[in-house]
């Protein structure tokens, strides 16, 4: 059993809860009562070697480890610390678990997030981001259960909630909900069909300005007039959304770096707009790690290791959103006969399905089944005019 120590420099909570009671004061003793320790020492279970966290006057951690096990083990120790109840529902939103907690408002939102859970070659998946990436993982994973595992009090969002918090494991942090809301051109080209259907190709050419610029085929005998962005409304990623009344047309989202050519340094800069959602607690998670090999500060988000925007000693890099065409959705033909089958080039074929229960706060399970064409999920289907949308 390892020590992580632990060296604060300011904390400052505010938890502006009122009631119709009035209890704001009784609240913001439990608040202030569940905060995570942050100075002294922690013994903690799992560690190889000591490791010391420092938080700076923002709070954020700095993480000095001895190994990039026990780094990343404390990664997520610390980020469980600060942002567990919103790292569990981001989690329940890429299981399609959150009709537990939430009641049966996000029974679709679940049925949408099991139908697009990865279903491949978990190991083959790992490897394809590094050859260390699992084991990045299950030690970022280990540290969070850690937290879970050791804490005496938990975040008051919990108890507010009634629930618990769940053991984690590698693969909760391969959200592809949480993909989807940054990809999601899916919406983009059912409103795209449904302006090809009611202006025409050329019309319709002018208004998408497709990038390069070429001619729009719809193909010959489809009726598009009944495609609509809104069938796939209760499509939401793990960030919903927060909109702002602003003109929406002058938002982009950009990469910029400038020579250093032409900066008082002498050195170059990078700007970064990533364009994701604004939220409180916020997307992003700022942390410092130090460990041999490793000294990278910079945001992430809570429930994933490492960092994804930021800078080592040599270089910076950010991201952004870029719109190229990363899903496809396919117009499949229902059988008039039986909804359980599809049309797969000049015959019948059936779904693949599979059995799935999505368990509800404050009412009975749901049953359901889960449809798959050769192209993939069956997000949307309408067995009156036999219509079906999957998604690639």
């Amino acid at each position: 059993m390892k020590i992580i120590v632990l060296a604060f420099t300011l904390l400052a909570v505010v938890f502006d809860a009122v009631s119709q009671n009035g209890n704001a004061g009784t609240l913001n003793a439990q608040a202030r009562g569940a905060l995570s320790q942050t100075s002294g020492n922690l013994k903690i279970q799992g560690l190889q070697q000591p490791v010391t966290v420092l938080r700076d006057k923002w709070g954020v951690a700095h993480i000095y480890a001895q190994n990039q096990h026990d780094l990343f083990f404390a990664q997520g120790l610390v980020a469980a610390q600060d942002r567990l109840f919103q790292m569990e529902l981001w989690k329940r939103a890429g299981q399609g678990r959150l009709a537990e907690v939430l009641g049966p408002s996000a029974v679709e939102r679940d049925r949408y997030a099991r139908l697009l859970r990865y279903r491949g070659d978990l190991k083959a998946e790992y490897s394809s981001y590094a050859p260390d990436a699992f084991e990045i993982l299950q030690a970022f994973t280990d540290g969070i259960n850690a937290y879970i595992r050791d804490s005496h009090t938990l975040p008051i969002e919990f108890k507010m909630a009634g629930f618990a918090p769940e053991a984690w494991r590698p693969e909760d942090c391969l959200s592809r909900m949480a993909a989807f809301s940054v990809t999601a051109n899916a919406t983009a080209e059912l409103r795209n069909a449904a302006m090809l259907a009611a202006l025409g190709p050329e019309k319709s050419r002018l208004l998408l300005r497709p990038d390069p610029d070429t001619q729009l085929d719809p193909v010959a005998g489809v009726d598009m007039s009944w495609l609509s962005a809104d069938l796939l409304k209760g499509m939401i990623g793990g960030d919903a959304r927060i909109e702002f009344p602003v003109d929406h047309s002058s938002i982009g989202s950009n990469n910029w770096t400038i020579s250093g050519n032409h900066t008082a340094s002498g050195k170059p800069l990078l700007a970064n707009d990533p364009h994701r959602v604004i939220a409180v607690p916020s997307l992003r998670y700022i942390v410092h790690l130090v460990a041999p090999g490793w000294d990278v500060i910079g945001s992430g988000e809570p429930a994933l290791p490492g960092v994804s925007i930021g800078h080592n000693r040599n270089i910076a890099w950010g991201l952004t959103i870029f719109p190229v065409d990363q899903q496809d959705l396919y117009l499949e033909e229902l059988a008039p006969s039986d909804s359980m089958q599809y049309k797969s080039g000049d015959h019948w074929e059936k779904f693949r399905t599979e059995q799935t229960t999505i368990n509800i706060k404050g009412g009975p399970p749901q049953n359901l089944t889960l449809k798959f064409t050769g192209h993939g999920p069956v997000l949307w289907e309408d067995n009156t005019h036999h219509h079906a949308l999957a998604l690639r």
